[in-house]
Formats: C-alpha cells, sequence, structure tokens
C-alpha cells in the first residue's frame, strides 16, 4: 500500500466537500486553491484532471499519485 503526503489528500478531501457542498463548480480551481493554502504548488494539469475526475466518481477518493512535479517536505531528522 502507497502512502501519500497528507497535505495533498487534505487539499483532495476539501475539494470533495466543497463538491458535495456545492461550494464550487469548478474544482480544478479549488483543488489549485485548497494546494495553494497547503505551501503546495503543481503545474502537472494531468493530475488535477484525473484527480477531480476522480472525485467526481467518488467522494471519499484517496489519491493514488502525487503531481509529476510534487516535492514532498523533509521530514526531521532524529538526532
Amino acid at each position: 500500500m502507497a502512502t501519500y503526503n497528507s497535505d495533498l489528500q487534505a487539499a483532495v478531501d476539501a475539494t470533495s466537500v466543497a463538491k458535495d457542498s456545492g461550494v464550487s463548480e469548478d474544482l480544478a480551481t479549488y483543488l489549485r486553491e485548497q494546494l495553494a493554502e497547503r505551501e503546495i504548488e503543481t503545474s502537472d494539469d494531468d493530475w488535477i484532471a484525473r484527480t477531480v475526475a476522480a472525485i467526481e466518481k467518488d467522494p471519499n477518493y484517496m489519491i493514488e499519485d502525487e503531481p509529476s512535479d510534487f516535492e514532498a517536505p523533509d521530514l526531521p531528522q532524529d538526532d
């Protein structure tokens, strides 16, 4: 089982809630805003489109991959 960045999943979850509650019809823009709030930038439009399509099909969508240009933050190292 793969694990992915929790901030990515949180942005996807927020987008799913926005869709279900009717807050936004432009889910791609909403997802980008949610990513930006979490200080995640991506130019991977294909990932955004795939993720929005998956949210449309399944409101409980769990991400299956990361944007191609995503760089996970370094985890703190134990000394």
